[in-house]
Order: structure tokens, then C-alpha cells, then sequence
């Protein structure tokens, strides 16, 4: 417990609004009743609500995996990873809230739930001092994407050199 106390805030938001929003996952997202009973349907139902939560887990594995000091991957920045897939979480959840039919109370907890997951990995984003990749062009056929500097002039005329 002392160890979850001691991580920065972004994490620790990411963390509890994470288990909050699996639990919430869990329950019904859509609901219909008729002649008093209720049916519906998990968030973990569809498309959205599966690659939702899919990449609910897969934060809060990265997440408790950095908070507990396991060796991951060097090569695999950190706070990007981390706003990427809170990202993707924050999009489906709103996507599967709109979209389904018969949205319940959850879908849209959910929503805010993944809103809050989006402002810890935002932290942890900017605690980590990396940058958003640039996504500039260059104008002109293909390319690597980057701009090159135009190379400076000469600063004095080349003079032939005597035979």
C-alpha cells in the first residue's frame, strides 16, 4: 500500500479511475426492461466495448507494471504509451455511450471515468518530459516527413585554381 501512496498523482489517477472503470465495465451499459425484468448488456459487448476494454487492461497492466518497478521494454516510451491508450479508451467509451441503443447510467459513469483516465495519463505524460512525435511534411514528392535546412551559400566566390 505504501508503495501505491508514493507513485506521482498521474499514475495514481490512472490506476484507481482505471479499476473503477473495469468494475464499471461489468455492469449493464445498456438495459431494457419489460413487464418488470431487466436485460442488457456489459460494456464488454460489440466491437467498441471490447477494444475499449482491452485497452483498459492493457494501461493498467503497463501502469502497476511501471508502479512496481518490473522491467518493461526501453525502447517503449512511457508517457506516449500511456496517453495512447488512455486515448483510445476515452474515444470507444464515448463512441459505444452514443452510439448503442438503450444506454444506461454505467455507459456514460464510464465515459467520465475514462475522462479522468485521460487526465492521469496526461500527467504522467507530461512528468515524463517526452514530446508528441512531429507530424509536419515536407512540401514536394515523398520523403522521409522531415524538413531539410536549405543549405547556406558560399561565402566567397570559388576562384579556379591555377594549372
Amino acid at each position: 500500500m505504501e508503495q501505491l501512496k508514493g507513485l506521482p498523482l498521474g499514475r495514481q489517477i490512472v490506476l484507481g479511475a482505471g479499476v473503477l472503470l473495469l468494475i464499471d465495465s461489468f455492469l449493464d451499459w445498456q438495459q431494457i426492461s419489460i413487464l418488470g425484468s431487466s436485460v442488457g448488456n456489459t460494456a464488454w459487448h460489440g466491437f467498441l466495448g471490447i477494444v475499449m476494454c482491452l485497452a483498459l487492461v492493457a494501461l493498467l497492466v503497463w501502469t502497476a507494471a511501471r508502479a512496481f518497478g518490473v522491467e518493461l521494454p526501453v525502447n517503449v516510451p512511457d508517457g506516449i504509451t500511456s496517453l495512447g491508450l488512455s486515448a483510445l479508451i476515452l474515444v470507444f467509451a464515448f463512441l459505444k455511450a452514443v452510439t448503442d441503443d438503450f444506454v444506461h447510467w454505467p455507459a456514460w459513469a464510464g465515459v467520465i471515468l475514462a475522462a479522468g483516465i485521460g487526465y492521469g495519463a496526461w500527467l504522467v505524460f507530461q512528468a515524463s518530459g517526452e514530446s508528441l512525435p512531429n507530424m509536419s511534411t515536407t512540401t514536394g514528392g515523398g520523403g522521409s516527413g522531415q524538413a531539410t535546412p536549405p543549405e547556406a551559400p558560399p561565402s566567397e566566390p570559388q576562384q579556379p585554381a591555377d594549372v
